[in-house]
């Protein structure tokens, strides 16, 4: 008997849009905070506060190995170690999931998929995915708790730069990716529908995304800072 399964490609990035970059100078790949004289650099886990589960990790690497690229520049990922400033990365995304998760397209389930419900009335299966998300970036001399926690608050954002905040800039993402839609031959009765790989396909496009973050990052405000 014939099922429907759910294939999801990678990741297709549609766009990226950066706010509040301000003051051009050219770097090198040199420390560019040497003049702020920041040597050893904490970069913590990035606090998650979107509805997306899982996806601090992936950008928290993949903006520390680009930054690891710098000479004179230490990245220290050991809590509490002694380091000359921190780098905080928030990500956050709409908090209702009609708005940060929406279907682009949908097919309906006639000709040889049909045939995998049975008699039951036909519907639409969704074959495109869209999503939002965002990654504010933040970084100060020595904060104490205190300061750490308010760049981490609600009002994180507002926050302008100064001689210990170095910059807080944020970034916004909208990504997208397909599921296709197939008909497969199975012992199960007709009209069951196969299980989807979207939540492991979504996380494969989360890792391009970071890897893609870190580089706009680095071209956008460590080469302009």
């Amino acid at each position: 008997m014939k099922r429907i399964a759910y294939f999801t490609p990678l990741l297709i990035l549609v766009g990226l849009l950066i706010n509040s970059c301000s003051g051009y100078r050219v770097r090198n790949k040199s420390n560019p905070f040497e003049e702020d004289q920041i040597r050893v650099l904490a970069v913590p886990i990035f606090v998650n506060k979107s509805i997306y589960p899982g996806v601090g990790p992936a950008f928290t690497r993949e903006l520390t190995k680009m930054l690891s690229t710098y000479s004179g520049l230490k990245i220290q990922t050991t809590p509490d170690a002694k380091t000359d400033g921190v780098l905080l990365g928030i990500i956050s995304s709409p908090q209702r999931y009609r708005d940060a998760y929406k279907v682009g397209s949908t097919t309906l389930t006639s000709g040889a998929l049909k045939e995998s419900i049975g008699n039951r009335a036909e519907f639409n299966i969704p074959t495109n995915a869209q999503y939002k998300i965002g990654v504010r970036l933040a970084l100060i001399k020595n904060p104490t708790t205190e300061e750490k926690k308010l760049l981490l608050s609600q009002m994180g954002d507002k926050i302008l730069k100064s001689p210990r905040i170095i910059f807080n800039q944020s970034l916004a993402f909208q990504g997208s990716f397909n599921l296709e839609s197939r008909d497969t031959i199975g012992p199960d009765s007709g009209g069951v529908v196969n299980y989807t790989k979207t939540k492991r396909f979504f996380h494969q496009t989360i890792e391009n995304l970071a890897e893609a973050a870190a580089t706009n990052f680095e071209t956008l405000v460590i080469n302009v800072f």
